[in-house]
């Protein structure tokens, strides 16, 4: 008789034991994938050296090119102008210093300290030049001469007259006047010139105006290089429109 043996149904393995079942040797491939959950930074970091930076070489101008082409120190303006009025009548306004402040720009001041006993002319004379803040006296002599229809006034080292007052040499403004204190000039001439034009059916003189100066220093020359041309025309016009006040009021 046989013994008997009792047989049990075969058990599908579970899967995570199949992997057992296989060889030693045989693994099977598997394949793995990382994520990158990490968000991107909207703001880029800096570089350690910090931003480039791009610089540029900065220089002072060169002031000679506003200095006048003239190279030598002496300088010579001119002006004319021919106004219908008698000479004797533009000579009447000329040699009257004490009123230059009244139609000179810039010119606060004008006092007559010296006359001629016999004629009665100026022959020296303080003239202050103001400008905001600054002001400046100085002295010019006068030689007025009556034969010749000039009147020159002369002021600087060159003439023996130099700053009156106690005016401070601050300002290059009275370039545009007779005379000059001794800070600014070396020297300045100014002369006035009435020739009688004949020929006409009225009255009618010739004014030449000659300004004759030179800076005492480089620095002057570069400030005053602007208006230094218009000087003498200028003097001349505002010469000219006194005269319009002059003949205005019958004088």
């Amino acid at each position: 008789m046989r013994p008997f043996r009792l047989r049990l149904p075969s058990r599908t393995p579970l899967p995570s034991q199949r992997q057992n079942a296989y060889p030693a040797f045989y693994q099977p491939k598997t394949s793995t994938r990382t994520i990158d959950t990490t968000r991107p930074s909207l703001r880029q970091p800096l570089p350690i050296n910090g931003p480039k930076t791009t610089t540029r070489a900065f220089g002072l101008p060169d002031l000679s090119s506003f200095l006048p082409n003239n190279n030598s120190p002496h300088r010579v303006l001119t002006a004319t102008r021919n106004l219908p009025y008698n000479p004797a009548l533009l000579y009447k306004v000329i040699s009257s210093v004490e009123s230059y402040s009244q139609f000179l720009p810039f010119l606060t001041a004008s006092t007559v300290t010296a006359r001629d006993p016999e004629t009665g002319y100026p022959t020296q004379a303080f003239l202050t030049v103001g400008y905001g803040p600054l002001s400046e006296t100085f002295t010019s002599r006068v030689i007025c001469d009556v034969e010749k229809l000039t009147v020159e006034a002369n002021s600087g080292a060159k003439y023996g007259e130099g700053q009156g007052g106690q005016g401070k040499s601050s300002s290059g403004l009275s370039g545009f006047f007779p005379g000059a204190n001794e800070g600014l000039f070396e020297y300045l001439t100014t002369r006035w010139e009435l020739v009688p034009l004949s020929g006409t059916q009225g009255p009618l003189t010739k004014v030449n105006l000659e300004v004759r100066f030179e800076f005492r220093s480089q620095m002057h020359a570069t400030i005053m290089s602007s208006v230094e041309g218009q000087m003498a025309g200028v003097m001349i016009e505002a010469f000219e429109k006194r005269m319009r006040e002059v003949e205005g009021k019958g004088q």
